[in-house]
């Protein structure tokens, strides 16, 4: 029997012509992306593309031939798609994760081609986005493996590398000119029109305009125009009539633009598209054009018109909301990850200070000490630095440390970011010896990674010390030859200092276990800095950082036996004058006054309590952790603890005075103490030398009293001098003479007092 059909139009055009000519103009942005980012890019492409004609061949069943695994080309399609919208620095499972999630949820999963309601690469990495953020917000410099945001997180004005392409970004959506090339091989083979990329562009360009941004940045920054040309314009997930094409464009521009602008996501370009492809069947309704002789109801025009700007309303008030409800502040970024530094600190009001290469957040105590502090620091690994975060309580114990960023080896090095191996960290402080094998157990097959890590820590907390604890500088040296030892990069490094006539002679490394060749510049030039500039703080030697920060500690641990006031430490314990019962001595310390109580019981020490301290308590607290038990113990002097020789010797002055075989030497007698005043009523100015350079104040003398103090000049460590002159100035007007020193800040208040007293002694009245 003859079948007999209709008039039907026929056309050689298949689907498989389609999707080649997709993937030719796909090509220049691949090439593009593959000349800017490199070998990774070129990983990226291939795992997405496999994974997603593996995928769909599994979930079809298909014949295991070429053209079977091939099949229509749309596979290879979306999975090339899902490979240039990722970074080129992500994770391997990324991009095979999301083609998976492309072919088998957002495609298949709705009965194939044709019949998806969402574009598959779109849809991939909005959960991709959702479920691993940090993953596909990490970018890198072009031509370099160097770490850098999005043009969209780091500048809002247009420049000419957005339009070569030489910017960070994903792969395939940083060249200008290798999309435009693609979208005019797709205009030229008719594949798409010009309404979609058209009203998409133009109503972003609009927008922008209309808010008051840069439009060619907004158009040409991010993913706009690769999604105007290949993603919004996808012939299934897109309307079919003119109008509603055009419409469609519209709504992928202004909801771009209001998601950049009102929500705390940079990009708006999936969330945008995807939510025009849900609407795409409504706009296809509203806008079809009228046939001759049929028409639709007014009523239906009418419903579906309504239906169609209800969505569009609800979707912009969902997006408002999200805006007013986000924090007002502006979000901290760290490699392209946001650090949630309100909650570490449990307080909105923190100070940044960045200082010395480390950046600081933290809120301030009464006294304006810090209290908890956030620090992002940076050491080098075995291949690149090593950048991470510590979390300090207000007693300055690690609370929390993360790794932000690392280049070590996949499997070895990037253990160190492994919980278990950071939980050693958290509980330890200044004073904890952060060597391998001591606190912190390395990991079998990357201890180098491991020791930097440490090695940073340990350098962290030592500038952290230095920004907001600054110690006085150092007294004359006792002549002598001194020994001393750190922890370095490959073990214990020990060295032998000679002190000659007060300075420091000579430095000589005289054990150490690290890498020959890479620390061998170091050992050849920093002992002869610090025998130059007679300090123990002068220039790394770039490449041996770590050597040479050991050898400097070594030195300073060495040198802090070798100060003229450190007490005489014989193997003879203290000798004790008085009964059993308890004592109470002091003695001047770094801070001030500093006293104690001894019992004694059947002739030895049996307890030791500080009953007050004006010592820095950052570094104070921990050395008397260490010290008071060793001192029981030996029932005499130790050993001082590196870094807070001073407040050693008060503590064995205050025994000794308690025990009633010593001088006393508190500022009690100070305090009883009063000016001099030999001036007349009136304003006076007087100066010392302060921390930081002069200091000038100016007094005011009425009826014979101080009635006013004012700093006139100050050259002093702001957050550190301005907290000191709060409490320093109110209490020499009440004292009406010296008082203790504040903390911290022993040099300026010294300055003060010493200005005070230089003001007073002028005989003429300003």
């Amino acid at each position: 029997m003859q079948t007999k059909t209709g008039p039907f139009l026929r056309s050689t055009l298949t689907i498989e012509k389609i999707m080649y000519d997709v993937l030719l103009a796909l090509l220049p942005a691949v090439i593009a992306g593959v000349v800017f980012f490199g070998h990774s890019a070129l990983v990226v492409l291939l795992l997405s593309t496999l994974s997603a004609v593996i995928t769909e061949a599994i979930f079809l069943r298909a014949p295991f031939t070429v053209k079977g695994i091939l099949g229509d080309g749309s596979a290879l399609v979306t999975g090339l798609l899902v490979g240039l919208i990722l970074p080129p620095t992500t994770a391997w499972w990324i991009p095979v994760l999301g083609s998976f999630l492309a072919i088998s949820l957002v495609k298949l999963a709705f009965g194939g081609i044709g019949h998806n309601i969402f574009n598959p690469a779109l849809g991939a990495r909005a959960i991709l986005l959702l479920a691993f953020t940090s993953q596909l917000v990490k970018f890198t410099v072009p031509f370099d493996t160097i770490t850098a945001a999005t043009p969209l997180l780091t500048s809002r004005s247009f420049s000419w590398s957005l339009v070569w392409g030489n910017v960070g970004g994903s792969i395939g959506e940083t060249s200008v000119i290798a999309i435009l090339l693609g979208a005019i091989y797709l205009l030229y083979k008719g594949h798409i029109n010009w309404r979609i990329p058209v009203g998409y562009v133009g109503s972003a360009f609009a927008l922008a305009l209309l808010l008051g941004l840069d439009p060619w940045y907004t158009i040409t920054a991010g993913g706009l125009l690769f999604a105007a040309a290949f993603m919004a314009t996808d012939m299934v997930t897109s309307p079919v009539t003119p109008v509603g094409e055009l419409l469609f464009g519209i709504g992928c521009g202004v909801l771009t633009i209001v998601i950049r602008q009102f929500t705390p996501f940079p990009e708006g370009v999936t969330f945008a598209v995807l939510t025009m492809n849900a609407l795409a069947p409504i706009l296809e309704s509203i806008t079809i054009p009228t046939i001759f002789g049929v028409s639709l109801s007014k009523k239906t025009r009418v419903q579906t018109g309504v239906v169609a700007a209800s969505v569009f309303v609800v979707l912009i008030g969902i997006l408002f909301s999200i805006n007013i409800i986000r924090p007002t502040v502006t979000p901290i970024i760290s490699n392209n990850e946001h650090l949630p530094i309100t909650e570490m600190l449990g307080s909105a009001d923190f100070e940044v200070v960045y200082e010395d290469g480390v950046t600081y957040y933290l809120t301030r105590d009464n006294e304006g000490d810090p209290a908890e502090v956030v620090l992002i620091a940076s050491q080098g690994g075995f291949n690149a630095p090593i950048e991470f975060l510590l979390v300090l309580d207000n007693k300055h114990e690690i609370q929390d440390i993360k790794i932000l960023d690392h280049k070590e080896d996949p499997g070895l090095g990037e253990l160190i970011t492994r919980d278990s191996f950071l939980r050693q960290f958290v509980g330890l402080d200044q004073n904890s010896p952060f060597g391998l094998g001591e606190d912190i157990q390395g990991i079998t097959g990357a201890t180098i990674s491991s020791r930097a890590l440490a090695s940073g820590v340990n350098k962290a907390f030592d500038k952290f010390a230095d920004t907001f604890y600054p110690q006085e500088g150092s007294s004359l040296l006792t002549d002598g030859t001194y020994k001393g030892k750190a922890n370095s990069f490959g073990g214990v490094l020990e060295v032998e200092v000679d002190v000659s006539s007060g300075k420091i002679s000579r430095v000589e490394v005289t054990k150490h276990t690290d890498t020959p060749g890479i620390s061998d510049g170091a050992f050849a030039k920093v002992p002869g800095r610090i025998v130059d500039q007679n300090e123990t703080k002068v220039d790394a030697v770039s490449g041996a950082t770590v050597t040479s920060d050991a050898i400097m500690k070594a030195v300073q641990n060495a040198l802090d036996s070798a100060s003229t006031d450190q007490v005489d430490q014989s193997s003879a314990g203290f000798e004790i004058a008085v009964d059993d019962g308890i004592y109470q001595g002091s003695a001047k310390g770094f801070g001030g006054n500093f006293v104690m109580d001894v019992t004694v019981k059947e002739g030895k020490i049996t307890e030791l309590q500080v009953v007050e301290s004006n010592e820095t308590p950052f570094i104070a607290d921990s050395a008397l952790k260490k010290l008071l038990p060793a001192i029981l113990e030996a029932q005499g002097p130790v050993d001082t603890i590196s870094g807070a020789t001073v407040t050693s010797k008060a503590v064995f002055e205050a025994i000794e005075n308690a025990l009633g075989a010593g001088e006393d030497t508190s500022e009690s007698t100070q305090s009883q103490k009063s000016f001099n005043i030999s001036v007349g009523d009136g304003v006076y100015q007087g100066s010392a030398k302060g921390f930081g350079g002069d200091l000038v104040i100016e007094v005011t003398i009425k009826s014979g009293e101080i009635t006013e103090l004012e700093i006139v000049e100050s050259k002093e460590t702001p957050f550190i001098a301005e907290g000191a002159f709060k409490r320093l100035i109110p209490a020499i007007i009440e004292a009406q003479g010296p008082v203790d020193m504040i903390s911290g800040a022993t040099v300026t208040s010294n300055a003060v007092m010493e200005a005070l007293e230089n003001a007073i002694s002028i005989k003429e009245a300003r």
